[in-house]
């Protein structure tokens, strides 16, 4: 038997959004987020679990960017909103970052992992199904048979 733990994040097609670019971006958040969260749980040194949660933040910022130069093109209306969303969730992850600047307890570091596994998989199902669902209802998108 297999055990998992509650810090991991696995893909599966419910996270898809059908965009082979977009799939693969949020694949590479998922990764990150795991490293991430390995390095807290293997009590790594602060400067890993660091470089780590900004390598989040860096790749965070550019896929957001990517999406918003989407919504663009393919007329999203809802992208005001996503992109005041993505600015929430960018806040959110520098607070975070600056906490790691303090002394912190391993508990402290494991919860702050596992408020941003939250954050990026509730932005991934509240937030950016959205769009799938816009681009799907437009016939913009077909979604994979099953």
């Amino acid at each position: 038997m297999e055990m998992t733990t509650p810090w991991q994040l696995d893909w599966n097609e419910s996270l898809s959004m059908f965009i082979p670019e977009i799939d693969a971006q949020h694949q590479n958040f998922i990764r990150l987020i795991n490293e991430l969260n390995e390095a807290i749980i293997g009590r790594m040194d602060i400067e890993e679990i660091k470089r780590r949660m900004q390598s989040i933040l860096d790749d965070a910022a550019m896929h957001f960017a990517h999406e918003e130069v989407l919504f663009k093109e393919w007329g999203y209306p809802g992208a005001e909103e996503h992109a005041q969303r993505h600015v929430q969730a960018m806040q959110f992850f520098r607070k975070i970052m600056e906490e790691f600047g303090r002394d912190r307890t391993e508990y402290e570091w494991i919860e702050a992992g596992l408020k941003v596994k939250q954050a990026l998989i509730g932005h991934l199902l509240a937030e950016d199904i959205k769009y799938r669902d816009y681009r799907v209802a437009q016939g913009q998108l077909s979604r994979p048979m099953p």
